[in-house]
């Protein structure tokens, strides 16, 4: 029996000599040949993985041979002593704290390999130099070991917080270092946090049998790195850890480049959608810490919040912290509302928006620019929009739904801004409208259509509040503007006090309730406007309103090229023009306007109180005024002034009033067109 089997023990004699690749080939396909009983086949199998493991030892022995023998001196001498440092286990550790972006209190400790030589070699000299002579395996026991130690002894010193002990996770321990790392891991799962490289060289199944070994274990995972080379969001799934460490390449200077912004922010995104805390490694300055917070990293570690020593310190520097709290700030509203910082020329995601729970989105923070937000018509996105102080730029609402909290607008535009507003699809703002301070500018653009719904006791569509002025509006979309509002007093298009309003085209519904309501222009104070190749319907129920003009003060309005209906009902009530203002010069050429009023005082096209001054060129108007005092056109004082050229008028008035007292019709003159007045039915004024 054992003659019979000598070719085993040939065969395996010959596989440890330096006998040729190509002989040794030869002579297992020999032996194949001449034995192949079942035994026989496996003892070959086994021969073929046994050869086919000492060509790759060989291989792998040539090519540290070669990288050996092209070490310069410096390099061999560092080699040397990196092997005696291994050897005698000369470390030392520091630990650098790991900061919350919360209050600025320390989450963590990173420990941080120090050797113990005169020569200046860093943790990335020692893996080096490790790797070439195979000895990757005894530094992670080492490391492992000795920072468990550390934490064994010391426990107290770490004031309860994770210790993150960074890992080789290729280096395969031999079982009896296993089995004390893992008996060490154990009895300090509550505070070790297991941190690797996010390149580590391993397959799926060797991940997934580490990531089973930390879970039982109930130890932490951590990714470093990411970021620094080949990353994406597969790396992460494979890994899905508890912390992620973003990369210092991509932190450096963020707070100049929007497309690191961008790409941290998605890192971020996929983080908290997937609980894991970011963590920004690297932060060198109070811009970079700034940005990372504003962008929702949870943790930070760098040397501006605290350097590596090798005390274990409880607290960074409180003016360090004082700052942390002061960013965090800024990235909540007043009322804790989460916000984000647009980039200034990023196109943002409303549905990802609402799944961070952002209340609010901050544009020009980081630059003027182009801002895209896109979403879809029936996505509520439960946010709103401020601008920085400043802003230049367009704001692209493409199928867009915002909506703002009580008392605060959809869209709060800065001082100081120029903004142009694109409409895109279908968009939406609820509760609140667009705010256009003083000193700023917004312009419409794009063919999609807006709808603003208002309820509140003071209301303002796209302009600035009761009290305020508003700054230059100019519309020049092609799309529709609605607005519905409802309330005690409001304005549709305009403020209370004022401000340039250009309307140059596009389609407006202005749909208003309340006690004091106006459509478009100034309440309380004079409205000069030019309204021109448009398309404007107002519905108003209001005790008091005008429909375009002012309610309380002059107004001065041209209409052409504009097709105009005004439906209102209430009690003291104009169509065009104004309630108690002392004059109101209105012109309308090449237009058409359809005016009802309904309502005890009223008017169509008037100053009610005052003078009127009223010029039609080239237009069609028909007006019907109804009610315990109205008038189709002029006021109650009889001073009223209609010149009509080339035009169709035709006023219907259903009333008490003696028309003789209130109209001079010496003073209505007509050129080349028709005007007709009907009185309770009755045709009293036909010109033609």
């Amino acid at each position: 029996m054992g003659n019979s089997n000598d070719w085993i023990h040939d065969l395996l004699s010959r596989l440890t000599t330096d006998t040729a690749e190509s002989e040794l080939r030869d002579i297992i396909e020999r032996y194949r040949r001449e034995h192949d009983s079942e035994f026989d086949r496996l003892i070959l199998g086994d021969v073929d993985i046994l050869f086919a493991m000492l060509k790759e030892l060989k291989k792998n022995s040539e090519v540290v041979g070669h990288k050996l023998a092209s070490l310069s001196e410096t390099e061999r001498a560092e080699l040397r002593e990196t092997e005696r440092l291994i050897d005698e286990n000369l470390f030392d550790y520091y630990f650098q704290p790991i900061v919350s972006t919360v209050d600025g209190e320390i989450y963590s400790y990173e420990a941080l390999m120090r050797p113990k030589s005169t020569l200046k070699l860093t943790p990335l000299h020692i893996l080096r130099y490790a790797g070439l002579v195979n000895r990757l395996s005894d530094v992670e026991r080492g490391t492992f070991l000795n920072i468990l130690g550390i934490i064994d002894s010391r426990k107290d010193d770490f004031w309860g917080k994770f210790v993150f002990i960074n890992s080789i996770p290729e280096a395969r321990l031999n079982v009896e270092d296993f089995r004390h790392v893992t008996e060490m891991l154990l009895k300090h799962a509550d505070t070790a946090v297991v941190e690797m490289t996010e390149q580590s060289e391993l397959d799926d199944e060797s991940i997934d049998t580490l990531k089973e070994r930390y879970r039982k274990m109930g130890v932490r995972m951590a990714i470093d790195d990411y970021g620094s080379g080949y990353s994406n969001v597969g790396n992460l799934l494979r890994y899905m850890p508890n912390y992620v460490k973003i990369d210092r390449s991509l932190l450096s200077c963020i707070q100049d480049s929007p497309k690191k912004r961008h790409f941290v922010r998605e890192i971020i995104q996929f983080c908290h959608d997937n609980d894991i805390l970011a963590l920004a490694e690297g932060v060198e300055t109070a811009e970079e810490l700034r940005t990372v917070i504003l962008l929702g990293a949870d943790l930070v570690q760098g040397y501006f919040t605290a350097k590596p020593s090798p005390r274990i310190i409880p607290s960074i520097s409180e003016d360090i912290k004082q700052m942390i709290k002061r960013f965090r700030h800024e990235r909540e509203s007043g009322i804790g509302q989460q916000m984000y910082l647009a980039d200034c020329s990023e196109r943002i995601l409303l549905e990802r928006i609402l799944k961070s729970d952002i209340k609010c989105i901050i544009i020009g923070a980081n630059g003027n620019g182009d801002v895209t937000l896109e979403g879809s018509p029936d996505l509520d996105s439960q946010t709103r929009i401020e601008t920085r102080k400043g802003f230049k730029g367009r704001i692209i609402l493409e199928n867009t739904w915002l909506t703002s909290i009580r008392n605060k607008p959809c869209i709060d535009i800065a001082e100081d801004c120029d903004i142009t507003l694109v409409l895109i699809g279908d968009n939406k703002l609820d509760v609140g409208g667009i705010r256009v301070p003083e000193s700023s500018k917004l312009k419409t653009e794009g063919d999609g259509r807006l709808e603003i719904n208002l309820d509140s006791t003071e209301y303002y569509g796209i302009g600035n509040g009761i009290g305020l002025l508003h700054g230059e509006l100019t519309f020049e979309q092609s799309g529709r503007i609605t607005v519905n509002a409802r309330g005690e007093t409001g304005v549709a298009i305009g403020s209370g006090s004022g401000g340039q309003i250009n309307i140059n085209s596009g389609q407006y519904r202005l749909n208003l309730q309340g006690d004091v309501c106006l459509g478009i222009g100034s309440v309380y104070f004079e409205s000069n406007l030019v309204i021109h190749d448009c398309d404007i319907g107002i519905q108003m129920t209001s005790a008091r309103g005008t429909a375009i003009g002012s309610v309380g003060r002059n107004s001065d309005i041209r209409i052409y090229k504009t097709s105009t209906k005004i439906f209102m009902s209430g009690i003291d009530l104009v169509g065009i023009g104004t309630l108690s203002g002392e004059s109101a010069k209105i012109d309308i050429r090449e237009a058409s306007a359809i005016i009802t009023v309904n309502g005890e005082f009223c008017s169509g096209i008037a100053a009610l109180e005052g003078s009127t001054d009223v010029t039609v060129k080239m237009a069609s108007i028909r007006l019907k005024a109804a009610g315990k005092q109205a008038i189709g056109t002029g006021g109650f004082t009889g001073n009223t002034d209609i010149r009509q050229e080339t035009s169709d008028t035709h006023v219907t008035i259903d009333t008490t009033v003696n028309l003789d007292d209130y109209v001079d019709r010496g003073r209505v003159s007509n050129s080349n067109g028709q005007f007709i007045l009907t009185l309770n039915g009755e045709d009293i004024i036909v010109s033609n």
